[in-house]
């Protein structure tokens, strides 16, 4: 595992912990990453929650496929975790601890159409292959415009890190 990352509230002290594991995919390919373009102008890696009785391999399938539609996804070793704890927004008390582990992963043959969830059509996902370097820029402009947004934060850690990671090689496999 190349980085293991906690941001957000350390001490518990009594408070209930209600915790969300989500698996994402580090999918390149001739120099450019897969990722997702939102109508903001951010990025963020392919990839969602892990559902009751899934495995992350099973749900990182099931992600790629929902959001990017590449129907064969390829998972591998495990890139990093990043793990954010914040207070709860919709539940007063309650801490939020979201669990997100990254995956090397390829996507080969046909694709088919996105299957979104209705927030992910309003934020207008679009499956993009970009250079690394670029989807950081856009990630720190949009950080810049929209004031804090947890996911931009985060993706663009990761981003960092496969940059460093990927730093004299052509592409991760």
């Amino acid at each position: 595992m190349y980085f293991n990352k906690f941001i957000g509230i350390e001490k518990v002290a009594n408070k209930q912990i209600k915790v969300r594991e989500a698996v994402r995919a580090v999918v390149i390919r001739d120099g450019k990453i897969l990722m997702l373009h939102t109508n903001k102008g951010d990025f963020k890696f392919p990839g969602g929650g892990v559902e009751s009785g899934e495995t992350h391999k099973q749900a990182l399938i099931r992600e790629v496929l929902e959001e990017t539609g590449y129907v064969d996804t390829f998972v591998g070793e495990k890139f990093g975790v990043f793990v954010e704890r914040r207070d709860d927004i919709s539940n007063q008390g309650i801490l939020f601890e979201m669990n997100s582990h990254y995956y090397l992963c390829q996507c080969r043959g046909e694709k088919v159409a996105q299957q979104l969830e209705a927030y992910e059509t309003e934020l207008g996902f679009t499956a993009k292959w970009i250079l690394i370097e670029e989807a950081i820029r856009q990630n720190e402009r949009a950080q810049k415009l929209t004031g804090h947004n947890g996911w931009i934060e985060r993706e663009t850690y990761v981003l960092h890190k496969i940059m460093q990671f990927t730093k004299g090689k052509s592409q991760i496999t």
